[in-house]
């Protein structure tokens, strides 16, 4: 169970660190940079890395019925909506509380809802544990968000602008709904287990089969993200960029997004497999937890809290909160 927890951490740095891709990508329009975004993270790289490891991968989505994989890729669908509201929330309110909000909702919401669907509900104590945990989880990021709103009244205090209250409500409702659909994306990777069960029925190692759920998940998310952003580049004909002059470092950086970005899910996808029959649970739970704190740091070294002593105290205190609820997430798993 250790591993599983090392790979669980190696995949909260690559989830709390993609998001700096998506700030300053000039002379790429935003289409520009999703346009490739989507079509490389979401679609081509999950399917070459579980063909991979699961070259057959193709006869046990055949396998698995109908309603699991329309419901499972509705759900991709969903949080390929909510992706497209994150990055425009870190456009209007930055990394740090953006991450702090949609994690929030997206840990709580994504990890007990497949636990009641499934009914797969540990032992009292063991439960008990790991609702506490939830409930740490949701106490810090709270003091994050708080941390943002203090920041942003002192910004609109000083008169640095004057719209910065609304970017801020609007921010904050963008980066809720998103969280919403996050969740719907574990909820989907759960659902689409199905599929991997039956690859590891036929001999195939859980800690690769569980890369199968992703491929089915994300096919709903690679039509709502691609297509968004393919339309957007016609009617606003900003595929012009893709010719633009300093192009070159905006492909990095959409690639290099890309990659880290399936990096986090992939890695994820391993870590469940090694964390027991709360994988999925407890996993999701860490994951957008540690993803955050991570995120924060990222956002401190950007220089998003600089000159703001108070807020940043509040966000300190919010992540030693987060790294408490970790703990005690684990301890839930290891009581399972």
């Amino acid at each position: 169970m250790i591993y599983g927890f090392l790979l669980l951490l190696l995949a909260c740095c690559f989830q709390g660190s993609f998001g700096l891709g998506m700030k300053k990508y000039q002379p790429f329009s935003w289409e520009a940079f999703w346009t490739i975004f989507s079509l490389v993270g979401i679609l081509i790289i999950p399917v070459v890395w579980t063909w991979i490891e699961v070259p057959n991968f193709f006869s046990y989505i055949r396998q698995t019925p109908a309603d699991v994989l329309w419901t499972a890729s509705f759900c991709g669908f969903l949080w390929g909506i909510s992706s497209i509201m994150f990055g425009k929330a870190i456009d209007s309110i930055g990394v740090s509380l953006t991450y702090g909000v949609n994690m929030g909702i997206s840990a709580s919401l994504g990890s007990l809802i497949p636990l009641f669907i499934f009914g797969n509900i540990p032992a009292a104590w063991s439960f008990t544990v790991l609702l506490t945990g939830t409930v740490i989880m949701l106490a810090g990021v709270a003091v994050i968000t708080k941390a943002g709103l203090l920041k942003e009244k002192i910004i609109t205090a000083s008169g640095q602008g004057t719209s910065s209250g609304t970017n801020l409500t609007k921010g904050l409702i963008i980066a809720s709904a998103a969280g919403l659909g996050s969740a719907a994306m574990n909820i989907g990777f759960s659902y689409a287990s199905q599929a991997a069960d039956i690859a590891v029925a036929d001999g195939t190692a859980r800690i690769s089969a569980n890369l199968i759920s992703w491929v089915i998940t994300l096919s709903g998310g690679f039509i709502a993200n691609f297509a968004y952003a393919f339309i957007l580049l016609i009617r606003n004909r900003t595929y012009k960029d893709y010719f633009a002059k300093g192009a070159g470092p905006a492909y990095g950086k959409a690639l290099l997004t890309a990659a880290v970005w399936f990096l986090a899910l992939g890695v994820y996808a391993k870590a469940t497999a090694l964390l027991g029959p709360l994988g999925s649970v407890v996993g999701w739970l860490a994951f957008n937890g540690l993803s955050l704190i991570i995120s924060n740091a990222w956002g401190l070294k950007d220089g998003e809290w600089k000159g703001f002593a108070a807020p940043k105290k509040l966000l300190l205190w919010g992540n030693v909160i987060l790294i408490l609820s970790w703990i005690v997430v684990g301890i839930a798993n290891s009581m399972a």
